[in-house]
């Protein structure tokens, strides 16, 4: 069978970068002038200031672009049919220096995104939401150099509950993504491909031998690896306790700090213009909403324990909230899902275990976890310790 060839992004992404940043500098250059004029005067015009920043942002991107296409070219990805349920694989070709690496560690991710469009004109945005992510590393020595470039072999297990690739072009839709990045001397390698998945039969079983010999194992996981992380798993009175410490994620709390701050410069700004009530209102009613979410991100903690006759949760603040009792056999279900994630396909999808009762809702055992290989460990204890299937 003729394999596909699936071109990388980073020709696109290019022309991209270097449109947004000559564009975003046009616009926002007349600040430089704009701002020392008018600083005397009122003083919350230096916030005007972010936009130059954004701008040096947006052409620092650009360059790292361009020297990335100099160094590497076009790569390629040449792929065999990948079907929900079976396999994703094939190989990724490109131009490194025949013996510059003797080795080189590439990780490689493979995502699935859903992409939605809103609004029309200057109000169009799009968003990329993760809804399925796996990741490894290459094992050293299985990155092949040739004289025409490198080989980097490719091997996923997809799962037959996802959904098909269903994007063509820019639209809407569901779309499958596959990354590999190296730290390398120089300008790091760093390419994404846009793979089509398909449903019907598979074109191998995800459990045949040598197939998924690059997916990190589930045993090496311990609970040393999860304090690490900030998850606590000790033995009580109750059964087994699992404790998710406060700013656990520090990066993401960071950032949303950040944002919060700039909502809050702007919300300031809207009242020193004297802006009509309602504008100030929808906006503080937003300031809150964040506030909340940063709060929870730096001081919120979740304590569950797990025995085969009840699972007893307890979520707040600086080690308050109520303690929540729920009869083990009232749980049906048990999984992962992606609660929040930072921003664009190349963000980080944080997991929740969510917890399936006999009324149809919902409850999360544990919430904001980085690693998939930890929420997987975490989700099968439990599993076990409350009596459902594995």
């Amino acid at each position: 069978m003729t394999p596909q060839v699936i071109a990388g992004n980073t020709q696109s992404n290019l022309k991209v970068a270097w449109f947004f940043a000559v564009l975003w500098n046009l616009v926002s250059a007349p600040m430089f002038v704009v701002i020392p004029r008018e600083i005397e005067r009122n003083p919350m015009v230096v916030i005007g200031g972010l936009f130059p920043l954004i701008g040096v942002g947006l052409l620092v991107w650009a360059v790292m672009t361009t020297l990335r296409w100099q160094r590497f070219g076009p790569s390629r990805f040449e792929m065999s049919p990948a079907t929900l349920g079976g396999r994703l694989s094939g190989t990724i070709h490109t131009r490194l220096a025949v013996g510059e690496f003797r080795s080189i560690r590439m990780h490689l991710t493979l995502t699935c995104l859903e992409r939605i469009t809103r609004g029309a004109g200057k109000n169009r945005r799009t968003t990329e939401t993760i809804l399925w992510r796996e990741e490894y590393t290459v094992p050293d020595g299985q990155v092949g150099f040739g004289a025409f470039g490198a080989t980097i072999p490719v091997r996923f297990a997809l799962p037959a509950d996802a959904r098909e690739t269903t994007v063509v072009g820019r639209s809407n839709g569901i779309l499958w993504v596959l990354s590999a990045e190296a730290n390398i001397p120089g300008v790091d390698f760093k390419e994404d491909f846009d793979v089509p998945v398909g449903r019907g039969e598979s074109t191998g079983a995800p459990g045949s031998a040598g197939f998924n010999a690059f997916a990190p194992a589930r045993e090496a996981i311990s609970t040393v690896d999860l304090a690490q992380s900030g998850i606590h798993v000790n033995t009580t009175a109750h059964g087994t306790e699992y404790y998710f410490e406060a700013a656990r994620n520090r990066s993401f709390a960071a950032g949303t700090s950040v944002f919060l701050l700039l909502w809050t410069g702007f919300l300031w700004l809207q009242y020193s213009l004297e802006a009509p009530w309602i504008f100030i209102a929808v906006t503080g009613f937003f300031e809150l909403l964040i506030l909340l979410i940063v709060g929870e991100l730096w001081f919120g903690s979740t304590t569950v324990s797990i025995s085969s006759e009840a699972v007893r949760r307890r979520v707040g603040m600086f080690g308050t909230g109520a303690t929540r009792v729920i009869p083990a056999q009232s749980v049906k279900k048990l999984d992962l899902h992606i609660s929040m994630q930072s921003a664009g396909r190349a963000g980080t999808p944080y997991y929740e275990i969510r917890a399936t009762l006999d009324t149809g809702k919902h409850k999360h055992l544990g919430s904001g976890i980085r690693n998939k290989r930890h929420a997987e460990w975490l989700a099968d204890r439990m599993k076990k310790e409350i009596g459902l299937a594995a």
